[in-house]
């Protein structure tokens, strides 16, 4: 993965009053059908699949469609809005919706696995992620890793993918005020989805964030991992859900 610059909160409020920001689409994500057992919502771009009394819907959202999450007076972590108006992403973003529908308790992680046609993956970014980044707000040059996972899958628990990891990553901050840093990050923390214990007939929501894609991927696979249900206090079972997705470059139809 090529070195990810992540300007934190540069732009993201117009440097003049009354300069309205101009979100535009000129790349999007949409679902791809043939998976077994999938639902696509042409109208919404939203992909559904239901398993064993489980259901998860996934929905790529466009930088339109993510500078519409929040009121025009509210900071969007996830946008860099520039001097003249124009609104840039700085990460690739799905929103997650997951029903229980047939089982006491469902358990789900907060995490999800993006991977492209070469075999690229990305590891969805917790609100910890947020929080630190954040906290550094007023420094600059700061560099980290990104943070290991490694899935075991199938009877001979080899790995879905190798472990995510990418010594390169940086995050590059600079410096705002304080009640600009409190509100993006509180943002980040209603919005990114937290995972948790689902009850019968339950849902949780939220958003799926991840380092913003290359423009050259195309075809995309999403993984949600070990969705755990339960019967009562015992582990009944433990599945896996896909979604593929194509990205398209030029304006969305």
């Amino acid at each position: 993965m090529r070195p990810l610059e992540i300007f934190c909160l540069v732009g993201l409020v117009c440097v003049f009053v009354g300069c309205g920001a101009k979100p535009e689409i000129d790349i999007y994500i949409e679902p791809v059908a043939g998976r077994e057992g999938t639902e696509i919502n042409q109208e919404l771009g939203s992909v559904a699949i239901e398993q064993n009394g489980v259901a998860i819907m996934i929905e790529p959202l466009d930088e339109v469609e993510v500078y519409e999450l929040l009121a025009e007076d509210e900071i969007n972590p996830y946008l860099r809005i520039g001097r003249w108006g124009k609104v840039d992403p700085l990460y690739t973003i799905f929103e997650i919706r997951v029903k229980n529908l047939d089982h006491p308790r469902v358990a789900i992680d907060n995490m999800a696995i993006l991977i492209d046609e070469d075999g690229m993956q990305y590891g969805s970014l917790p609100y910890d992620y947020f929080k630190d980044l954040y906290k550094n707000v007023r420094t600059t040059g700061i560099y980290q890793n990104a943070y290991p996972y490694r899935y075991q899958y199938g009877r001979f628990n080899t790995p879905y993918y190798d472990p995510y990891y990418d010594e390169n990553r940086i995050s590059r901050t600079t410096s705002y005020g304080s009640s600009e840093v409190h509100s993006a990050q509180m943002i980040a923390r209603e919005t990114v989805f937290d995972g948790g214990k689902i009850f019968r007939n339950g849902q949780r929501s939220g958003l799926l964030v991840f380092d913003l894609l290359d423009r050259d991927a195309k075809d995309l696979k999403l993984i949600v991992p070990e969705v755990m249900i339960f019967d009562q206090d015992r582990l009944k079972t433990k599945m896996d859900f896909a979604f593929d997705f194509r990205q398209i470059i030029g304006e969305k139809q």
